[in-house]
């Protein structure tokens, strides 16, 4: 599943470092990079379908990938994917961390930011919905 993914991106023109991925673990990393985050907006990639696999192979949610995953509430997560029939409370209070969230195919998220939190978020395809209650020293970056 790992080589199908790499090289749907690659065939998408995503850089010759994501052929590299060998593990979940490394893919989960591209996803959140700066230029995974960007050519995933770029290209709504990978699609609902893709994510579905991936789900069935991998425990997805210990890298902070949330598929599906009905009503859930994370604190303080430093990524944060959510796709799907996801619909989250994402609570940020650490301002040592920047935070990155990523929104796309359907899912909701209601962002809670206190406390100088930094949160940097990427919102995919028009069928996302975001919701930001923070205080005034917090900031989202768009």
């Amino acid at each position: 599943m790992i080589k199908k993914i790499t090289q749907a991106a690659t065939a998408l023109g995503a850089c010759s470092k994501s052929a590299e991925a060998t593990d979940w673990r490394s893919l989960a990393w591209l996803l959140f990079s700066p230029q995974g985050r960007e050519f995933c907006e770029k290209h709504k990639f990978p699609g609902v379908t893709m994510w579905s696999a991936i789900k069935r192979e991998c425990d997805t949610e210990k890298y902070g990938i949330y598929i599906d995953a009905g009503y859930i509430h994370v604190h303080n997560r430093v990524n944060v994917a959510l796709i799907g029939q996801t619909h989250a409370t994402l609570h940020f209070s650490d301002p040592d961390k920047a935070h990155r969230v990523i929104v796309m195919h359907g899912a909701s998220v209601t962002l809670r930011l206190r406390n100088y939190a930094v949160v940097t978020l990427v919102k995919i395809g028009t069928d996302t919905e975001v919701k930001i209650d923070k205080d005034e020293t917090s900031v989202v970056l768009w």
